[in-house]
């Protein structure tokens, strides 16, 4: 009996796997890289975290002007996907699973998964000691904010109360914003900007909460021009009362590190704050509806930055219907 024939190999195949196993090998390199520039910085911020008190290390050392902080991941997140050529973590995902056959990409893999657990790890053990994230709320938010809950204006620095707000038929959309220099949170008022129209449609007026301080919410206005009025609470006294936390590792866990740097891979420019001001980065932010009483109709606790409801879900809410 005649054997079946045996497939040819060609110079075409050969050149074929040879590409693979270059993309393969171009993958581990890349990866291999990243994350011997992420041991460094998280090896430097242990050393760092040991050297002050913690509340110095957390509100000095984690900046982004600084490089060689635990934020010098996102630009290190960026030469990665440079080197891979794409712009999203998904896209180098999709990547490493077509090279799976690279015993180099999968040893780069698992230390990068590594290097994940470590880094959170890390992040989570500052939230255990400052008490921060999920320990550091008490109490249950409240329901119904005050008509005469005090604030300060953002333009002028007198003090006003939300009364004037609270009108017949009409509905508020309270926007906390994390801290001034938040690039999410602008793009975030940017959407609510896009959707005036619909917010309009349903009755409801925005207005930007900020517990930063007069000289940076001017700032602020002016380099985002913003035409929504913002109000201050410097005491955090209404994020507090709306369950709104703070957290080091909701804010840089090593995957929203990742995503991050796609804003990067996008040409977007993560603000810096004024010297003169201090910020905490690690308050988190939240949107919440309001009907004429001051009922919350909708509410939502942002998980991380990057975590924010679309103008369809606040509009979404039971009574956030037109009258």
């Amino acid at each position: 009996m005649d054997s079946a024939p045996t497939a040819a190999v060609t110079p075409d195949s050969h050149s074929m796997a040879d590409e693979a196993e270059s993309s393969a090998a171009a993958c581990a390199s890349a990866l291999a890289a990243f994350v011997a520039n992420g041991r460094a910085l998280l090896q430097l911020a242990e050393k760092e975290r040991r050297q002050g008190s913690l509340a110095e290390f957390v509100s000095q050392r984690i900046r982004i002007e600084r490089e060689q902080s635990l934020l010098g991941l996102i630009q290190s997140g960026a030469r990665l996907y440079t080197r891979l050529r794409v712009k999203r973590i998904s896209h180098a995902e999709e990547l490493w699973k077509r090279n799976t056959h690279c015993a180099a990409l999968q040893d780069a893999l698992q230390q990068f998964e590594r290097l994940g657990v470590q880094w959170d790890a890390f992040l989570q053990d500052l939230d255990d000691k400052l008490g921060l994230g999920a320990n550091g709320l008490h109490g249950h938010p409240t329901t119904c904010v005050s008509p005469e809950t005090a604030l300060i204006s953002a333009t002028t620095g007198r003090t006003v109360t939300l009364e004037k707000h609270f009108q017949k038929g009409k509905k508020v959309l309270l926007v906390f914003v994390r801290q001034l220099s938040c690039l999410l949170c602008r793009l975030h008022v940017k959407d609510l900007q896009k959707n005036q129209r619909s917010l309009e449609h349903h009755s409801v007026e925005t207005l930007v909460i900020s517990f930063g301080c007069q000289e940076g919410a001017s700032h602020w206005l002016r380099e985002t021009g913003c035409p929504y009025d913002m109000l201050l609470d410097p005491d955090r006294k209404l994020y507090t009362a709306l369950g709104l936390g703070a957290s080091v590792k909701k804010v840089l866990n090593f995957r929203n590190m990742l995503l991050y740097a796609e804003y990067v891979m996008d040409n977007m420019e993560f603000p810096r704050g004024l010297p003169s001001v201090q910020e905490d980065m690690f308050q988190l932010g939240g949107d919440f509806l309001l009907d004429e009483h001051g009922r919350v109709l909708f509410s939502h606790r942002c998980q991380s930055p990057i975590d924010r409801p679309s103008v369809r879900d606040i509009l979404s809410a039971p009574s956030a219907t037109v009258d």
